[in-house]
C-alpha cells in the first residue's frame, strides 16, 4: 500500500510518498511560497510553477499540483486507486485527539478548536487537510498529532500552578510537541543499545528551528519542555522559550498590542532576537566564530537552557541511560553537543571529542554514539525521520496494528496469507473441467505471472470435504494441494510440512469439479512458510536462495517466527507466505508486514 505524508505549513507544503510494503520512498517534494502568485513545486524531477485558480496559490491549488505530479504518466501514482492513505502532520490535538485518528468532519472541528493553542500551526494544518480531502476524496486521511506522544504525562507534570478551573474549563495545561521525533529517538536508542525500551531512561533533545526536550521513562514521555503551545521551553530559532510571565504584561502596559507581543515572542525572539543575525544557527555560529559578541551570547543562552533541562530531567528520571540529539542543530552541530555535555560529567557523560566531531549519523545508518566506551551515560546522535513515523501511524490506523513495523532500523517484509489452494496439472484440469478447458483469470496474486482463477474445486478426504477451493494458474507438471492444519484435520489427512514442489511421500485425496473427479495419490502439503525475493531484493537484505531467516511480528501479538525459507527468482517480488492458521495466530492479514530479523543461526 502507498501512503502519502503531507506536512502543511504557513508558506510551504512538504510531502513524501512511501510504498509501505518495503517503506521505500517513491517521491518527495515541497511547494514553496504558498499563498502567493509565485508558488513553486520543487520535486525530484525539477521544479514547476503552481497553477492558481485565483490570484494566488491556495491550499487546494497546491494539493492538485502534487496530485498531478504523482499521477503523471510513469509516475508513482499513475495507476488509478494505487494510493492507500494520506497521513497529515497536525501540531495540536488537545486532550481529545491523542492517537492517530482517521479524519472526518468531527475531527476537523476538534483540530479547529485546538487552533487556540497552536494559532501558527493548526489553521494551516487544517487548510491542508481540507484541500487534500477535496483532491483525494476516496482515500482515507489520517491525522498524526505532535502532542500525542506526550498524552501520558502525569498530572503533576502537565498541570500549571494557576486556578485549577482554568484547566477544567479551558483545557489550559502542558501538552508537549515534536512527538513523532521524540518517539523515533527513543526507539532508535533502544535498538542501538540493544535494550528493551521499557527498561531505559532517556533524555531526548530535538534541536532545530523549533526545539524541545523530553524525559522518557520506559518508552513513555513523563515530562517535556514545550507547554500548552510550542512557545514554552528552550530557546528556538525565533521563539523565546521560557520567560517571566510578567514580561508580556509589562509590554502590554507600555502600549504593545496582543498581536505585537505575539509577533515579538514567536517570530522575533530566540536566536534571531538575541543575535540580531537571524534564526539559522549556521549563520549565528559563523558570526560567533568571527567574534560577534551577540552571536556568542545567543549560543551561550541556547546551550545553557538545554543543559538546565537535561539536568532537571535526569533528576526526574533518577538518572539517564542515554541523552539523544536530533534535528538540524542536534544532529549537525558538534559545538552545541560538546558545550552541552561539558557540564554533564557528574551524570556520567564522558564525551569522545573526536567521535563527536567526525561521526555523522547520516553516514552511519542513522545513529552514532559519541561517548567514550567507559561513559555510563551514552550520548547518541540520531537522524530523525518524522515523516516515516507518520506514514507508519497512518498505515496502522487504516489497516491495523500489523500494518507497519515498529522497529526503526529493521526492514519490513509484506505478508501474503496463503489460503487453501490447488495448482493443477493439464491432465487433471481436463478431467475436472473438460478436455482442453482454459481456466479464466479472476485476480492477480502477489507473484508476477500467477493468478487466481474464477473456477474452484472441492477437496474430498477420508473424513470430510472442503468446498470452493481456489485454483492458482498457470498449470504445473503435477497437481499440488496446499492446506492449513485445520483443513487437514477436517479432511482426515496428515500432510507433511514441505516446500512447494517437494511432493515425494505426501498423501493424496480426491478433487471434484463440474466435469468429474480426480483421485491423486500424492501432492497434499502444509506449505512451509517462505519469502519470495528477486535477486536485487535478496542482495539488499543480505540473504541467498534457500537461506533460513527469522522475522518478528510487531503488532498486538508480538512473536518471532523462525524457519522461514528464502526463495530467490528474477520473476519474484518481495512477500512472505504463511497459511491461514499461522496468520490467525499472529494477528496477520494481507495488509500486514513483519520485520526482518536476520539469518537463523545454525541454518543456511
Amino acid at each position: 500500500m502507498k501512503v502519502l505524508v503531507v506536512n502543511a505549513g504557513s508558506t510551504s507544503v512538504k510531502y513524501n510518498l512511501y510504498e509501505m510494503n518495503t517503506e521505500a520512498k517513491l517521491a518527495t517534494g515541497v511547494v514553496e511560497r504558498v499563498g502567493t502568485p509565485n508558488a513553486e513545486h520543487v520535486h525530484e524531477g525539477g521544479q514547476d510553477k503552481v497553477a492558481c485558480t485565483g490570484d494566488k496559490a491556495s491550499a487546494a491549488d497546491v494539493q492538485r499540483a502534487i496530485l498531478d505530479h504523482l499521477r503523471r504518466p510513469g509516475g508513482p501514482l499513475a495507476e488509478p486507486g494505487s494510493l492507500g492513505a494520506v497521513g497529515h502532520r497536525v501540531v495540536h490535538g488537545g486532550e481529545r485527539l491523542i492517537t492517530p485518528t482517521r479524519i472526518d468532519d468531527k475531527v476537523e472541528e476538534v483540530i479547529s478548536e485546538c487552533a487556540r493553542f497552536a494559532p501558527l500551526h493548526n489553521p494551516v494544518n487544517l487548510a491542508g487537510i481540507r484541500a487534500a480531502r477535496e483532491v483525494f476524496p476516496d482515500v482515507p486521511h489520517v491525522a498524526v498529532f505532535d502532542t500525542a506522544f506526550h498524552a501520558q504525562l502525569p498530572p503533576h507534570a502537565y498541570t500549571y500552578a494557576i486556578p485549577h478551573e482554568l484547566y477544567l474549563q479551558r483545557g489550559i495545561r502542558r501538552y508537549g510537541f515534536h512527538g513523532p521525533s521524540h518517539q523515533f529517538m527513543a526507539l532508535s536508542a533502544a535498538e542501538h543499545l540493544q535494550t528493551d525500551l521499557g527498561k531505559l531512561k532517556l533524555v531526548t533533545c530535538h534541536l532545530g528551528g523549533g526545539a524541545s526536550v523530553a524525559a522518557i521513562d520506559g518508552g513513555v514521555s513523563i515530562e517535556t519542555s514545550m507547554g500548552m503551545t510550542p512557545l514554552e521551553g528552550l530557546v528556538m530559532g525565533t521563539r523565546s522559550g521560557d520567560l517571566d510571565p510578567a514580561i508580556p504584561m509589562l509590554l502590554a502596559r507600555d502600549g504593545m498590542t496582543i498581536d505585537q507581543i505575539d509577533e515579538l515572542l514567536n517570530r522575533k525572539s530566540g536566536l534571531a532576537g538575541l543575535s540580531g543575525i537571524g534564526a539559522d544557527f549556521r549563520d549565528v555560529e559563523k558570526a560567533a566564530d568571527a567574534g560577534d559578541p551577540r552571536a556568542r551570547l545567543a549560543i551561550e543562552v541556547f546551550v545553557h537552557r538545554i543543559r538546565k533541562y537535561i539536568g532537571a530531567y535526569a533528576a526526574i528520571l533518577g538518572g539517564a541511560d542515554a541523552i539523544v540529539f536530533t534535528g538540524g542543530i542536534g544532529e549537525n552541530s558538534a559545538r552545541v553537543r560538546q558545550q552541552v555535555c561539558d557540564g554533564l560529567f557528574y551524570m556520567g557523560v564522558v564525551l569522545d571529542e573526536e567521535a563527536n566531531t567526525t561521526k555523522r549519523a547520516a553516514e552511519r545508518g542513522g545513529i552514532v554514539e559519541v561517548t567514550k566506551h567507559r561513559s555510563p551515560t551514552k550520548i547518541l546522535v540520531v537522524r530523525t525521520d518524522e515523516e516515516r513515523m507518520i506514514a507508519r501511524e497512518a498505515m496502522r490506523c487504516v489497516t491495523g496494528a500489523t500494518g507497519a513495523i515498529r522497529s526503526v532500523r529493521a526492514r519490513p517484509i509484506p505478508i501474503g496469507v496463503s489460503v487453501r489452494h490447488v495448482h493443477l496439472s493439464r491432465q487433471d484440469c481436463d478431467a475436472l473441467f473438460g478436455p482442453g478447458y482454459e481456466l479464466t483469470k479472476k485476480r492477480d496474486v502477489t507473484q508476477p505471472g500467477q493468478y487466481v482463477t474464477r473456477e474452484t474445486v472441492d477437496l474430498v478426504g477420508p473424513k470430510g470435504e472442503v468446498r470452493g477451493v481456489a485454483i492458482i494458474n498457470p498449470l504445473r507438471k503435477q497437481t499440488q494441494v496446499e492446506v492449513a492444519r485445520t483443513d487437514a484435520f477436517a479432511l482426515g489427512v496428515a500432510p507433511p510440512l514441505r516446500e512447494s514442489g517437494k511432493l515425494d511421500g505426501t498423501p493424496g485425496l480426491t478433487l471434484r469439479g463440474p466435469a468429474g473427479t480426480v483421485a491423486i495419490t500424492s501432492g497434499v502439503i502444509l506449505a512451509h512458510r517462505h519469502v519470495h525475493m528477486n535477486p536485487a531484493q535478496a542482495k539488499d537484505y543480505g540473504v541467498s536462495d534457500k537461506d533460513m531467516i527469522k522475522v518478528r511480528v510487531e503488532g498486538d501479538r508480538e512473536m518471532t517466527m523462525g524457519d522461514v525459507i528464502v526463495r530467490v527468482n528474477p520473476e519474484y517480488d518481495l512477500d512472505m507466505h504463511i497459511d491461514t492458521d499461522e496468520a490467525n495466530a499472529a494477528g496477520l492479514n494481507n495488509d500486514s508486514v513483519v520485520a526482518f530479523d536476520g539469518l537463523q543461526v545454525g541454518r543456511s
